[in-house]
């Protein structure tokens, strides 16, 4: 890899880590799973869109495509964003069965929506949340979750200044919005910061309960799902676990091990697939293209746990045939030393 590549990577780790301000997640928590047991995943170090057949098989179905988020219509079409990571252009784009792209929201300098986390309703309309005003003085950022409608038209939801604030509206306040998920009754539920809250038809944010996990490397809470009995489940990467929230009562479902943690989490009813991807600083290797960086899981009804895919970095193959070379010429040559 280019060694100035190999320093940028680094540097905006550093940023990241120490901005006084919660950053912008860099792991996608996309996953999602058709009716026909397909698994679309979102791979954001290598800026592909994955499919996961019931065999086993893994096939790219998106090239170049950043989305941190996936979401799929009732009619099993493949929605997700562009975002790009220089410039401020932003667009919601669709894949129908027969695999070909359209642009739903067309890449836009400066739309308002953020577009890293984001919800389509039936009638068309897209929410997610507002940009980030990092720039801002403390004390005046602002977060907002706004809706886009087919028209073009662009409202608020609920938002304002950041922080904490159950409310309605322009009263309510966001810390930092990352999954957003349909309920059963029309509202929606977000990982907002540690926290899921709750949005109703009427803008109206309630907190759903307290604080499930507490930030790690600038991460809390990313992906969340609603399963089929209207259960809520949150992938905590911070923490390293699934929770499962059902009748105001959490338990810790699922906890890999190792050094990976659930980003991600798509429910049917045969099972819990979970997205996974190393948490931080270890992430940074999926960038630099070196070792494992993103796994599937599927934690079944039946409570075995199976992996359905690991992903490792497109440099991990000539990374380890460089150290075996290296290994094996130390070890001549401590043997012709012996030797002589």
């Amino acid at each position: 890899m280019n060694p100035a590549r190999v320093a940028m990577i680094l540097l905006a780790g550093g940023l990241q880590l120490a901005a006084p301000f919660p950053a912008e997640a860099h792991e996608g928590w996309g996953v999602v799973v058709d009716a026909e047991g397909h698994v679309y995943v979102a791979d954001i170090p290598a800026n592909t869109i994955w499919r996961i057949s019931p065999d086993g098989r893994m096939e790219p179905v998106g090239r170049h495509i950043h989305s941190h988020a996936l979401s799929l219509g009732l009619d099993g079409t493949l929605y997700g964003t562009h975002t790009n990571l220089t410039e401020p252009i932003r667009g919601v784009w669709r894949r129908d069965n027969s695999g070909r792209f359209t642009d739903i929201i067309p890449p836009t300098r400066g739309f308002p929506l953020g577009l890293q986390s984001f919800l389509r309703s039936l009638d068309g309309s897209v929410y997610s949340a507002s940009i980030h005003q990092y720039q801002k003085p403390e004390g005046s950022r602002e977060l907002y979750l706004l809706r886009w409608s087919p028209t073009g038209a662009v409202d608020t939801v609920a938002g304002g200044h950041v922080g904490h604030a159950d409310g309605t509206g322009l009263s309510a306040q966001f810390e930092s919005i990352d999954g957003m998920a349909w309920l059963p009754d029309g509202a929606m539920v977000l990982a907002d910061g540690a926290r899921l809250r709750r949005v109703s038809v009427d803008g109206r944010v309630e907190s759903l309960g307290e604080p499930l996990t507490e930030r790690r490397w600038d991460q809390d809470l990313l992906g969340v799902a609603v399963g089929p009995d209207g259960a809520i489940y949150s992938a905590d990467f911070a923490s390293r676990v699934v929770h499962r929230l059902a009748g105001g009562r959490v338990i810790r479902l699922y906890q890999p091990g190792g050094f990976w943690a659930p980003a991600g989490v798509a429910v049917t009813p045969d099972g819990i697939y979970v997205l996974e991807h190393p948490r931080a600083p270890l992430g940074i290797l999926g960038d630099l293209g070196v070792g494992p960086y993103l796994r599937v899981r599927k934690f079944g009804v039946d409570g075995r746990t199976v992996t359905l895919t690991t992903r490792w970095g497109r440099h991990s193959r000539a990374l380890a045939g460089t150290t075996i070379l290296l290994v094996g010429a130390v070890l001549v040559l401590r043997l012709i030393r012996r030797r002589a």
